[in-house]
């Protein structure tokens, strides 16, 4: 995938041309679409609950608590507890991740399952399972990659043995894996705007029918489960000079901490070891990942634990910037050892260190300004660069945190400042180096084999 938003490719490929499946347009095939949409939602929806209930059950064996009871489930763990956790843990993943690539298919990623490669079921569930299952351990990534590949999963299986038409696969594949992303945080508009402006880059009648009505039912199927509660309590932010003043500094700033953290994690991703080397290489990242984790145990899990030591609390500047260093030190690790997962948590958890750090900074000059505000515009402003989608990240920034209308101008200005810093970067440096994301990865094994069956 090129920098920048991905899916670009084959763009045209979704126009409001009469819909058709298997041959069949008119009412009829909308019908059809309608109901396999329906299908789809509900799928996805039921696979992120279950995920939901594998990532508790594992944290309760882990640290004792999950964070369904807790946001802070390590309290009350001593270090050679996390540290123990999340070696196994590593271990057991390296072995499951080695045998399932050099045993099974080619497992595809979800831009490939929208370009009409069949994402094979067993592959693809194993390694959905290991991600929630590491990510519960403590590995240092983002859950939400799992339920977004499920989904795109089962609509690809869905749409192969349909005979759906290559375009409303790519739809459908697309709306799938925003809908787990939207089922897996109770964030429906952020699910259905990720399928849009990362993965189609297209906006159509059919493509917003599809995807939006994908997310809703999968994200009410879950919320069973998941719960509708924001993930976090914090201030909420007003239109007030002062915010507008910061969305532009930390736009600024933020945005180009952000670009840098979107090549580094590309880089891990790249390099991350294949064949036999992850049998070794897994297991030593995560074992320095828990001893950070020894003194640190914010940096483990998915960041919501360090998002919220900012957001809804004041720590010492001293903390927030080791725990800074230390949680994006920790997904690096988690990347370049081989595992998989997301980065929209991580890459949230650290715009908000950021922004909080920016805020101690600049209090004495500027006072009476909340410091969990500075956090979130700066998260806001960090995952416009580092996921290269300015809107999304202004949408999942407000359902992450509950914000009203009052929020959406400062983060809105936040965003936009940081993705024209993040396009004035590039072009100043020339920059053209491929990104590897998690919905892009090619698949791990020694060899590809060809199409899957």
């Amino acid at each position: 995938m090129n920098e920048g938003t991905a899916g670009r490719r084959g763009g045209g490929a979704d126009t409001d041309r009469p819909i058709t499946i298997g041959g069949h347009g008119g009412v009829p095939g909308l019908l059809r679409l309608c109901f396999w949409t329906l299908i789809v939602g509900i799928a996805t929806g039921l696979f992120a609950a279950l995920l939901v209930v594998q990532l508790h059950a594992i944290e309760r064996l882990v640290f004792g608590a999950h964070e369904g009871e807790t946001v802070m489930f390590t309290d009350g763990t001593s270090g050679l507890q996390r540290f123990t956790g999340i070696t196994v843990a590593g271990l057991i993943a390296g072995v499951a991740w080695y045998l399932v690539r050099r045993l099974g298919r080619p497992i595809r990623s979800v831009e490939e399952g929208m370009e009409g490669r069949r994402m094979p079921v067993l592959e693809t569930l194993v390694n959905v399972f290991l991600q929630m299952g590491t990510v519960a351990a403590g590995a240092s990534i983002g859950r939400e990659n799992a339920p977004r590949e499920a989904g795109a999963m089962m609509a690809s299986q869905l749409a192969s043995r349909l005979g759906i038409d290559r375009g409303t696969t790519r739809v459908l594949v697309a709306a799938a894996a925003g809908a787990g992303l939207g089922a897996i945080y109770h964030i429906p508009l952020a699910g259905a705007v990720f399928a849009m402006e990362i993965l189609l880059a297209t906006i159509t009648v059919r493509s917003v029918m599809i995807v939006l009505a994908c997310s809703a039912v999968a994200t009410t199927t879950a919320g069973v489960v998941v719960g509708d509660q924001p993930l976090y309590s914090t201030v909420t932010l007003t239109e007030g000079l002062g915010n507008l003043g910061l969305s532009l500094v930390l736009g600024v700033l933020a945005g180009a901490v952000g670009l840098g953290f979107r090549h580094l994690a590309s880089r891990s991703e790249a390099t991350a070891p294949r064949g036999t080397a992850v049998l070794w290489q897994l297991p030593v990242s995560f074992a320095l990942v828990g001893a950070i984790a020894w003194g640190l145990p914010e940096v483990l899990g998915n960041g919501r634990m360090a998002a919220t030591s900012v957001l809804e609390a004041e720590p010492v500047w001293t903390f927030a910037a080791l725990l800074f260093v230390g949680k994006a030190v920790a997904v690096l690790l988690t990347l370049r050892g081989g595992a998989v997962g997301g980065v929209l948590t991580p890459g949230f958890a650290l715009g908000a260190l950021l922004g909080y750090l920016v805020g101690v900074l600049m209090e004495p000059f500027i006072p009476g300004i909340p410091l969990a505000n500075y956090a979130l515009i700066g998260a806001a402003a960090f995952l416009s660069t580092s996921m290269s989608a300015p809107l999304f990240a202004l949408i999942v920034t407000v359902e992450f945190t509950g914000q009203d209308s009052s929020a959406y101008l400062p983060l809105f200005l936040a965003c936009a400042t940081a993705a024209l810093t993040g396009q004035v970067i590039k072009a100043a440096l020339n920059y053209r180096g491929r990104v590897i994301m998690p919905w892009s990865r090619k698949p791990q094994t020694p060899a590809d084999t060809g199409e899957d069956s």
